[in-house]
């Protein structure tokens, strides 16, 4: 098991904490209550961030391959300019690829902890 990449973990948290305060600041200027407009920030921080995560993770197990070597085919079949090298297969293609894939677990995780959050949130709006 890999251990977590507290960089790009970091680097996730602090790009949910930008989207949930401009969502923050929406909500305040629309005048809803200070825990509505928490909960509303958290919230979309979470659904963004677990939705990327799930791209992400779909994109690791090799899903967006086929699609991406068939374009990069059309492509190098009508532009030369986007011929470089030899002409790779399919399974060169998902092996290169496979090299450069970063993993998903810091997006899923921030975007957990965001929706726990927004759910704590939603508890103080409804208990207020």
């Amino acid at each position: 098991m890999k251990k977590l990449d507290r960089k790009a973990f970091l680097k996730d948290l602090l790009i949910g904490a930008v989207l949930a305060a401009l969502v923050f600041g929406l909500g305040l200027y629309r005048g809803y209550l200070l825990t509505r407009c928490i909960c509303d920030g958290f919230f979309v921080a979470a659904v963004f961030q677990i939705g990327v995560g799930c791209i992400v993770l779909a994109r690791n197990k090799g899903s967006f391959d086929a699609v991406g070597f068939g374009m990069r085919s059309v492509l190098q079949t009508h532009f030369p300019i986007f011929v470089q090298g030899e002409k790779e297969d399919l399974m060169a293609y998902r092996e290169r690829k496979a090299q450069s894939r970063k993993p998903a677990t810091p997006l899923l995780l921030s975007g957990v902890l965001y929706l726990a959050l927004s759910l704590l949130a939603l508890w103080l709006y409804y208990a207020i």
